[in-house]
């Protein structure tokens, strides 16, 4: 089956794309975090042991790439929230542990498999909401975890802004990607099925 090898492929691409899409200073830096949308996305369209492993994938190469204490050596780097927040969110000075990005691709990963059914279907305005949601809850998750390290809690407005910014660029970028999917599924004869949590005794 190509529907799954392609997939990871293209995850892995996203990532060398990432590197070429730049924040939106009049929307608070405003980032399109592509390799989270394009997960999140085919979260909804593959089986769960293949959404697990592509969480898994997603998050360690998003943590080897963007946690202060793995590229601290890079000049110029960017914090994990995107350019311009590093001041406001306080990454640098308190790394989020190695790892982290898996889980919460996973938790949220599993939570966009229950749509898969309207995915199907061809009915994406859920699944583009969901998208923006699971982005959104991403980014709040990684801040919240920061500020319990700093030993504070504090929202700043711009923090709000900027996750609902990225959150709003997420929505607009998963119907592209919900359309190359469908094309990847229909060339490479993949059909996505769900029989959702069902019980089955057969008297054995």
């Amino acid at each position: 089956m190509l529907f799954h090898p392609i997939s990871i492929i293209l995850l892995l691409l996203t990532f060398m794309v990432q590197e070429f899409i730049p924040g939106l200073e009049i929307a608070q830096f405003a980032t399109l975090f592509l390799p989270a949308v394009f997960f999140f996305s085919a979260s909804v369209a593959a089986p769960f042991s293949m959404m697990l492993l592509l969480a898994f994938i997603t998050g360690f190469v998003w943590d080897a790439r963007h946690l202060p204490g793995v590229m601290e050596s890079l000049s110029g780097a960017e914090d994990v929230f995107g350019t311009g927040a590093d001041v406001e969110l306080g990454a640098g000075s308190h790394p989020l542990p190695f790892g982290l990005s898996i889980v919460l691709f996973g938790m949220l990963g599993t939570l966009l498999q229950g749509i898969r059914p309207l995915f199907k279907r061809g009915r994406l305005e859920l699944p583009v909401l969901m998208v923006g949601l699971a982005i959104f809850v991403w980014l709040l998750a990684q801040y919240l975890i920061i500020t319990f390290l700093r030993g504070s809690l504090q929202f700043p407005a711009g923090v709000w802004s900027k996750m609902i910014t990225d959150s709003l660029l997420a929505m607009l970028a998963a119907p592209l990607i919900f359309l190359l999917l469908y094309s990847l599924a229909r060339l490479s004869s993949y059909e996505i099925k769900y029989e959702g949590l069902r019980y089955r005794f057969d008297g054995r």
